[in-house]
């Protein structure tokens, strides 16, 4: 068995700061090493895990020539007609399988991930009724209407029935239920019975590959836990392979699991009390403050059952050689505690990229800084845009509001596996958005994954340098007397955390431009402070922000009142906590915590304004907000490394404040690899300034150097020289790749979409074509060129007399030139690719049948049976206008 430390060393790598970059002639300007982490990974479908060596080795290869670093394996349902090609989970011809793909992977230098399971979430044939996720039903019912609870009893066991007597007598019937019928007889008075009941088996496991249908388990429970992880160890027992580097959980997804079946003795250890004793008020009946406090004692109780199960797991992982990720939203539990406890913890953007929901995304990557971990992953894209439409284009915005978020370790949503013979568009999952080689977006994906590689080489690099801890007040959250479980998912964060001072005190803080980590009580209980900052290991912050909430546990209110008394700057937004939480020992607490706010009432700061009062405390903040721009910063070992991304509607050309001082820097463009420059920079009242210049959706990287002089070229700033030089001759339009057929070749002057060609395949064409043009540059022009290519549909090549010249995937669609133009003629050519949807329509017209899937088959966006045939044309190609814009 590896022991825990070494494995964490050999598969999440040191956690030293980045060498320095003065080590090597130029390499002031240079990126970081390219590892495979930094490369983006993908969740890997094997539909019916009916794969072969030949098709495995095959896709592995494509994924590592296209700038992928990893997969996580995800079996589920398959694909009809194939269906003697299925390999049941964890058989022998599936963990031979399995073998094939850890050892393609080493030799391709591919990290290779696995989900502990099939589909979602854990589950499977194995898993009796006992072991199986559960819920609870409560019946309240007048003692003369017992015969009412044989209902319940038809589906569930029962759990625990009180008698309550208006005067508040309570008597224990538990024992009285035999075989659906109640043996007592009520003394006089008004007496009602409250029974708890537990329904098992509410949940089969969603899109379950061949040998994994079944139920799901129970995620409060640690023998049902390892029952279930029993059927692993048994199929790795006599594996010889590389184990999966790191096990996958997805997001909590055990629908309708609220209870477990030792809740009741789990409830007592933790709380200090007997629930079966406030039944009532777990029925939301009488005081709303009582309610909510036994409500809210449910509550912790889950969230804390669910911690454990994940650290069985992980540590269940580690004892077996791999590490692990954990989607720790949607659970009904502590998300901050929750994340922390995996290898890597991992966010998702479901749907369209929000910004409201960059608070969810903190969640994960507060958890890796908070412990130190290198990585924060993200499954990304999910559903970003419809089936064959979504772009390049539209995913750049997504992944740098991922990044921004400290998200550093971005896992597409997905990949199908797909084998050669099937015909296009071959196997497909039926979740968008597909960046395999048949979902359309393959051709110039590369240059999609090198921007990631180089953004995530540097935010993987160094250490993060977040302001200030913004206290995640969950048992806040929880006091509530009206709801049963509060998941906190994202589909919910708007109704749920939204309506909070956390959640709003968040999107404040990046609105002023200050950056956060959300810190849990268990977390605070590990500061320390002093001399203006706070410490979590190695982590440090320079304040500690309360937002306004009504109850805060006594342990973390005095740990508040020691770090005060400290020097760390601990503000108070709006008020004091009233209360604390729960109702054990409440008397005892309450006077506990009086005493608190009596003694230090005097020293905590309180105010309406966080920023002000973040000012006050010496807390800088980041002024580039003011002109639309975000951020994220990052320590290196002789400076900070900023990620910043213009999210304005303006063009940025002037000198941007940064918070930290700087004798030098730099700027890479993550876009090409091979544009860096030593940035102009100068001091003012204001601090630091470097002159940058982003339009709006672009982004860069500022390496700052705080006594060190940066070394190489300068930063090739644009400066208009001339009037721009409209391409305007006769362009020949030639299909190069692609399909269903090639339409003919055609020439124009007029840039016009595909669609509007007289020509049947150029209307259904989904791939490539080359255009061509002469350009002529009139002697005696010494000036550098930036060519601005106007609207393309979606992705452009560009060459200039046979040179590359670069790929133009995102907005704005321009290509530095330099000096590759040269007097007299010059042939520009560009190959410009669209998305695949007007041949994805076509096959709907045609009622093609490439829609042959098992279980939920292939829908759209709205989750109904997915039909293109209705689709207008998506206009495809290149419409310009193409200038080239003279720059010095």
């Amino acid at each position: 068995m590896i022991s825990k430390p070494l494995l964490r060393q050999l598969l999440l790598g040191s956690l030293a700061l980045v060498p320095g970059f003065a080590a090597e002639p130029g390499a002031d300007v240079a990126w970081p090493p390219q590892t495979r982490e930094a490369r983006p990974w993908t969740r890997w479908w094997w539909l019916g895990s009916a794969v072969d060596k030949e098709n495995l080795t095959r896709q592995l290869t494509l994924y590592r020539d296209a700038g992928i670093g990893g997969v996580e394996i995800c079996p589920l349902y398959g694909a009809k007609g194939y269906e003697s090609r299925y390999l049941p989970f964890l058989s022998p011809g599936w963990m031979e399988m399995f073998g094939h793909t850890t050892a393609e992977g080493k030799r391709l230098d591919l990290g290779i991930d696995l989900t502990t399971g099939t589909g979602w979430p854990f589950g499977g044939p194995w898993v009796k009724t006992e072991d199986s996720s559960a819920k609870v039903i409560l019946k309240q019912v007048d003692a003369t209407a017992a015969d009412s609870l044989k209902e319940a009893g038809k589906k569930a066991t029962l759990q625990c029935l009180t008698a309550v007597s208006d005067s508040g007598e309570t008597l224990d019937l538990t024992a009285k239920w035999k075989d659906g019928k109640l043996d007592w007889t009520a003394p006089a008075g008004t007496w009602k019975l409250y029974s708890v009941w537990q329904q098992s088996g509410i949940q089969q496991v969603k899109r379950p590959a061949p040998g994994g249908e079944g139920n799901v388990v129970d995620p409060y429970s640690l023998d049902s836990l390892n029952r279930y992880l029993a059927k692993f160890d048994e199929a790795f027992a006599g594996y010889q392979g590389a184990m999966p580097g790191y096990q996958f959980h997805d997001s909590f997804e055990y629908f309708g699991a609220t209870w477990t079946k030792d809740f009741f003795r789990e409830f007592e250890k933790r709380r200090g009390y007997d629930l079966k004793t406030k039944l009532p008020a777990f029925f939301g009946e009488g005081d709303p403050d009582t309610v909510a406090r036994v409500k809210g004692d449910y509550r912790t109780t889950i969230s804390e059952l669910h911690l454990a199960y994940i650290q069985r797991w992980t540590d269940w992982a580690h004892g077996h050689g791999s590490l692990t990720r954990e989607q720790a939203h949607g659970a009904p539990a502590n998300l901050i505690d929750l994340y922390a406890i995996a290898d890597i913890p991992e966010t998702e953007i479901f749907g369209t990229a929000d910004d409201k929901l960059e608070p969810m995304f903190q969640f994960a990557s507060s958890a890796a800084h908070l412990t130190g971990r290198k990585y924060a992953s993200s499954e990304s894209f999910t559903w970003l845009g419809e089936h064959f439409q979504t772009t390049l284009a539209e995913a750049k915005p997504a992944a740098d509001m991922l990044l921004l978020s400290g998200i550093n370790h971005l896992f597409f949503h997905g990949i199908p596996y797909s084998p050669a013979e099937a015909p296009w568009p071959g196997w497909q999952f039926y979740a968008a958005v597909n960046f395999g080689p048949q979902g359309g977006l393959w051709r110039d994906l590369p240059n999609f994954n090198g921007y990631l590689t180089r953004c995530q080489s540097v935010l993987q690099s160094g250490a993060p340098d977040n302001d200030v801890l913004l206290y995640f007040p969950v048992d806040d959250l929880y006091h509530d007397a009206k709801e049963q479980l509060i998941p906190f998912t994202m589909h919910n964060a708007e109704t749920v955390m939204a309506k909070h001072s956390f959640y709003k005190t968040a999107h404040t803080l990046t609105a002023r431009g200050y950056n956060y980590d959300h810190v849990s009580d268990q977390f605070l209980a590990k500061a320390t402070g002093g001399e203006g900052t706070v410490k979590i290991g190695d982590a440090k912050y320079r304040a500690i922000i309360v937002p306004n909430c009504h109850v805060i546990p006594l342990a973390t209110i005095e740990k508040l009142a020691a770090l005060s008394q400290e020097g760390t700057p601990v503000l108070f937004l709006d008020k004091l906590p009233d209360d604390v939480p729960g109702l054990s020992d409440l008397d005892k607490r309450r006077a506990a915590f009086r005493a608190v706010i009596e003694k230090n009432q005097a020293q905590l700061t309180l105010g309406s304004d966080v920023a002000a009062m973040l000012d006050k405390a010496g807390v800088h903040r980041e002024m580039a907000v003011d002109q639309g721009l975000r951020y994220i910063r990052r320590t290196h070992d002789q400076g900070w490394h900023y990620f910043l991304v213009n999210r304005g509607t303006q063009a940025i050309s002037g000198w941007v404040p940064l918070s930290v001082p700087a004798n030098s820097a730099v700027i890479l463009d993550p876009r090409q690899a091979d544009r860096s420059g030593v940035a102009r920079l100068q001091t003012t009242k204001l601090g630091t300034e470097v002159f940058l210049q982003l339009e709006p959706g672009e982004s860069c990287i500022v390496r700052t150097f705080t006594t060190e002089t940066a070394k190489g070229r300068a930063w090739d700033y644009d400066e208009p020289a001339g009037e721009p030089k409209l391409v305007d001759g006769t362009w020949s339009v030639r299909f190069i790749d692609g399909g269903p057929a090639l339409p003919a070749p055609y020439q124009g002057k007029d840039l016009v979409s595909w669609t509007s060609l007289d020509d049947v395949e150029a209307k259904r064409f989904a791939g490539t074509a080359l255009y061509s043009t002469e350009v002529t540059i009139p002697e005696g022009v010494t000036s550098e060129w930036v060519l601005d290519l106007g609207r393309v549909c979606e992705s452009a090549r560009v060459r200039v007399n046979g040179k590359d010249a670069g790929v133009a995937w995102s907005a704005p669609f321009k290509i530095h030139l330099g000096h590759l133009l040269h007097a007299g003629s010059n042939t520009l050519e560009i190959e410009v690719t669209n998305v695949a949807a007007n041949r994805i329509a076509d096959l709907d017209r045609q009622k093609v049948d490439w829609k042959y899937f098992h279980e939920i088959n292939f829908v759209g966006k709205d989750y109904k049976p997915f039909d293109a045939s209705k689709w207008p044309a998506r206009d495809s190609g290149l419409f310009g206008p193409v200038r080239l814009l003279p720059v010095k």
